[in-house]
């Protein structure tokens, strides 16, 4: 538990920093943003190979993910599904309510490649991805496959969160900022979902 305690606090504090730091005022953002305005000039078949990475983590392509796998949760264990989609579901909106709180502008260095239409801080996409690919590991999978199945969901949402500054869309701080968001969701979520499952004595 003392371990999960620093881990929360650590997130927290990147959340924090990332979030009344970065953006369009640090120097890092601005320069990794305007370098791959560039690099899309120079390679534009790579930059369609990243609107495709980029879209697997848009709403339509986690939301259907996230159903099927809890439908296919909750034919072997009814709560197990129901927890799923709820941590999902909650995750999704705290990102939301955090953009709207901070309400920081996205990058307008070149006309966007992708749509976009809410705030940049956190990315939704970096965020989404690690709490959907995450519980789909911790709630849907067996034991044994837990470990190997968040090491896949980690990467996954690492290769999808990265294709945003890269298409000008987010700052990196707001993928810094996303990663951490949802990893701290799904270890609370999780946390409480062993509290609950813990045989009473």
């Amino acid at each position: 538990m003392i371990v999960r305690l620093l881990l929360a606090c650590a997130l927290l504090l990147v959340i924090l920093v990332a979030g009344l730091l970065g953006g369009g005022g640090l120097y890092g953002d601005q320069a990794t943003v305007a370098h791959f305005v560039g690099w899309r000039a120079r390679y534009p078949d790579a930059a369609k190979a990243l609107i495709f990475l980029t879209h697997l983590g848009g709403s339509p392509a986690l939301l259907a993910a996230a159903v099927t796998a809890a439908l296919a949760t909750a034919i072997r264990r009814r709560s197990a599904g129901l927890a799923l989609l709820a941590t999902i579901l909650g995750g999704r909106l705290l990102i939301e309510l955090t953009k709207m709180a901070v309400g920081r502008p996205r990058p307008s260095l070149d006309a966007h490649p992708v749509y976009v239409f809410s705030q940049s801080f956190p990315s939704g996409h970096a965020g989404n991805t690690m709490v959907t690919f995450g519980a789909i590991a911790l709630f849907a999978l067996p034991e044994r496959w837990r470990v190997p199945g968040l090491v896949a969901a980690a990467t996954l949402s690492v290769l999808i969160g990265a294709t945003r500054p890269m298409l000008g869309v987010h700052w990196p701080s707001d993928v810094l900022g996303g990663w951490c968001l949802g990893l701290l969701w799904l270890l609370a979520c999780w946390t409480v979902w062993e509290r609950v499952r813990r045989p009473r004595t």
